[in-house]
């Protein structure tokens, strides 16, 4: 969804102010120059905080997780112009999901970890948000459980993603549909 009009994007062009150069087409300059060096250090709490184990991922791996998710989002049918609420910590699954997004033109409705139901159902409702993806926990707090429950009452909540160690009845188990990707859906992607 592009809200500036297009009179001001050529203004801004033209005084060398904006350029053509997007976030993914530097992603994948770096994904190229750097495939073996890391590009995402989860910090050390972070089992603490979503369970399991901290990860260091290298530029390729990174790229690969950002397409394996591009795969699964547009296999559930979300698409260019469709918002997604990401809630999720400051771990490596929040910058692939952000770059997964941006990539298919999806957009992405940032919620703070504090959010709970009060708030998110407010944000799935203002913004028509068609997905969600968190944490099956993310602390104490059962985020995906949440997420899952906001459904019934937001209607255009159709998926929500869940990472982590259990997945709710409801919830679409993200890391085994990422895993289940096949290669011409990757490169599809």
């Amino acid at each position: 969804m592009i809200v500036i009009p297009e009179h001001r994007i050529r203004e801004m062009k033209a005084r060398g102010w904006w350029g053509d150069v997007t976030l993914d087409d530097l992603f994948l300059k770096h994904v190229k120059a750097h495939p073996d060096s890391e590009a995402l250090v989860d910090p050390v709490n972070a089992p603490d905080i979503v369970g399991g184990t901290a990860e260091r991922l290298t530029w390729r791996q990174t790229a690969d997780a950002v397409d394996r998710l591009c795969a699964v989002l547009t296999a559930h049918g979300i698409r260019k112009d469709d918002v997604v609420v990401v809630q999720l910590p400051n771990i490596a699954e929040l910058t692939i999901s952000y770059l997964a997004c941006l990539r298919l033109g999806i957009i992405v409705s940032p919620a703070p970890v504090q959010y709970r139901e009060h708030e998110l159902g407010y944000i799935i409702a203002q913004t028509d948000a068609v997905a969600a993806i968190t944490n099956d926990r993310i602390g104490k707090q059962k985020h995906g459980e949440m997420l899952v429950g906001l459904k019934s009452a937001c209607p255009t909540l159709r998926h929500v993603f869940v990472l982590g160690e259990t997945c709710p009845v409801g919830g679409l188990d993200l890391e085994p549909l990422m895993d289940g990707v096949t290669r011409d859906q990757h490169k599809a992607a």
